[in-house]
Formats: structure tokens, sequence, C-alpha cells
């Protein structure tokens, strides 16, 4: 199932937008605006913004269930939540002028997630629901990209409460395994070995462990 279905078949309300970046990505981004028990109130509902880690999507928010997915677990709470997609993964695989098929499309790195991803996600956030302020909560590489774009745009920093940086990420200096050991390889060499496109894309063979 995609993320709609998902928090469908749980029986929560559920809201998708497409997001088009400065330089021409379009993010997929997902809403939960209320939990089972919150629908009928009218105030406006503090808003968590939740934004994923490395190789993964929004879909990690839901893919437990409801009583262990933190998604769900604030919309119950009475959190309006917002759930984003950086440029490349599942749900944001577009651009108004490339193709995944071509290197163009993959010319980016996490400057241009912090630059531009998070910068259009919550300037649309805000200008969708009134509310000025949210709570952010990044995971992994969801921490990195805040931490550039908030340190770089103090106007985008503004808008958030509170950050909750889970599995923060700032340097890997002191990191070992072989991750440690890919980015070691010259740029070039990189580039020749694994090419210029996605980095691990997806693949049909259900042996392969994910």
């Amino acid at each position: 199932m995609n993320i709609s279905q998902i928090i469908s078949y749980w029986g929560y309300p559920n809201e998708v937008y497409d997001i088009v970046t400065e330089d021409g990505f379009i993010l997929g981004l997902y809403r939960i605006p209320y939990g089972k028990e919150h629908s009928k109130r009218k105030a406006p509902r503090p808003i968590f913004y939740l934004q994923h880690g490395m190789f993964v999507s929004a879909k990690i928010w839901v893919t437990n269930p409801p009583d262990s997915s933190l998604a769900f677990a604030l919309a119950d709470s009475g959190y309006d939540v917002w759930m984003g997609n950086s440029r490349g993964n599942t749900w944001s695989r577009k651009h108004v002028r490339y193709s995944p098929e071509t290197p163009e499309f993959w010319a980016f790195s996490f400057d241009e997630m912090a630059k531009y991803d998070l910068v259009a996600t919550l300037n649309f956030i805000v200008n969708k629901t009134g509310q000025e302020k949210l709570y952010y909560v990044g995971h992994d590489q969801g921490t990195t990209i805040a931490f550039a774009a908030f340190s770089s745009n103090p106007k985008l920093a503004q808008r958030i409460k509170m950050f909750f940086a889970l599995a923060p990420v700032v340097s890997v200096q002191h990191s070992r395994g072989p991750l440690k050991t890919l980015m070691s390889i010259p740029t070039f060499l990189f580039k020749v070995i694994f090419g210029r496109k996605e980095l691990f894309p997806k693949v049909r063979l259900r042996s392969i462990p994910w």
C-alpha cells in the first residue's frame, strides 16, 4: 500500500499535496489533519511536521499500527500532522524539466534539500493552515537538513516552535563501517562505480534484505 492507503486502512483522514520547489522538484506531502477522537474540534490544531531519514520516506511514520506509529499517535493527541518527502525518494520522483532517468535529476545533495525542499514544504504548510509556527521532528537525514536550513535561514527557523532531533547526524568524522569506507572513495571514482543516478535503486529481487 502507498502512504494514503495505509492511513485510510487504519481509519484516519488524509490529504496529499504536490509541492514544487524553487529548483523544480515536485515533492509529495502528506497530512493527517486530525485523529479518530478529534474530528469535531473547531479550533486550529498545533502542527507537527515529520521529516524522514536517509534512504526512506514519509511511510516510516505510519508503517506500524496506530499505537506504535508516531504520526497516528500525534494525530490522536490532537495535533495536525504533516509528513514530508525529500527529493528523489519514492514519493518525490518528479521534476518540471528532468526525468529520474537522467543524471541531471540526481545532481543534488543535502544542501538542496535544506535550501529548497524544507523551505517550499514548510512555507506551504504555513500558508495552507494560516499558522505561523509548528513543531519539527526530524530523524537521521531529517535532522541534518534541518540543522543546515535553520542555521542558514533565520526566517525559516523562526517558524519552528521546537525542533526534535531523533538520531541527529551532524558529523561522520568518527563513524566506522562500510558506509564510512564508501565516503572515502574519491567523487569521480564513486560515480564510475555506482553511476550518476540513484545510489540504491529499488529492485524486484525480494531476496535482497532492505
